[in-house]
């Protein structure tokens, strides 16, 4: 084997297990490559009445169906509605936990909309207002359904 010939070889052998451990490629059609339509939103400053009446930052992320119209894509608008007429319903009195209600609003978004697959997390703010448990950091939840990286959006710095 000549030596060009190995070095080619032996690159192909080393760079695969690389490609393969990296973001999946995307699957080929008879048409040319598959392509993925993902849409991210944000509904900062949240103040909800749950656990004592906490501020949160939403998050979502989602891929729309494979295939999808352009006609058929939802404007964010109305999963943002969703989500903020879903948080308004919440009833204070039976105090859920946070995941509780990030699996029910993820799961109405995904079942309600053209999605494939959807993460949403749910930031809650610090909170050390006298009467109610002291919470010295942000925290919250992740939930995800379906094919697609988790969110992972970090808290702002401190002061």
């Amino acid at each position: 084997m000549s030596s060009t010939r190995f070095h080619k070889l032996a690159w192909i052998i080393l760079a695969a297990p690389i490609a393969a451990a990296g973001q999946p490629a995307l699957a080929q059609s008879a048409d040319g490559p598959l392509v993925k339509r993902e849409f991210l939103f944000e509904v900062p400053g949240y103040k909800t009445q749950n656990q004592g009446g906490q501020t949160m930052n939403m998050y979502f992320h989602y891929r729309y169906n494979s295939g999808i119209a352009e006609a058929d894509i939802p404007n964010y608008e109305d999963l943002r509605s969703h989500a903020l007429k879903f948080m308004d319903a919440v009833d204070p009195a039976k105090n859920p936990y946070w995941e509780t209600l990030n699996q029910q609003l993820c799961t109405e978004l995904k079942d309600g909309f053209p999605i494939e697959a959807i993460t949403c997390q749910l930031l809650v703010y610090p909170d050390n207002r006298p009467g109610l448990p002291y919470e010295p950091g942000y925290h919250g939840t992740i939930h995800t359904i379906g094919d697609i990286a988790p969110l992972a959006i970090l808290p702002p710095p401190p002061p």
